[in-house]
């Protein structure tokens, strides 16, 4: 089945038009998950500066034991 000059053409600005809104909308989507991205993170820098704390973890699944346990990692006694 061919098709006409003019019939082609008109489905390659559709294509194009459908595109374009698609980008469009992507976009969109991109800057709103951004500026919520924004709104509910805090900035690392900001907290450092309100009150200096090193930042670290501490865990206490060992304090509950008599002794600690020893794990040997690249040949160092590790507690």
């Amino acid at each position: 089945m061919r098709y006409s000059e003019q019939f082609m053409e008109h489905i390659e600005y559709a294509f194009h038009a459908f595109c374009k809104i698609v980008l469009r909308h992507e976009a969109i989507n991109a800057w709103r998950d951004l500026k919520r991205k924004e709104a509910r993170e805090i900035s690392l820098d900001y907290l450092m500066s309100e009150r200096y704390v090193e930042p670290s973890a501490m865990d206490s699944y060992f304090e509950k034991q008599d002794k600690p346990t020893v794990f040997i990692v690249l040949g160092k006694e590790v507690r």
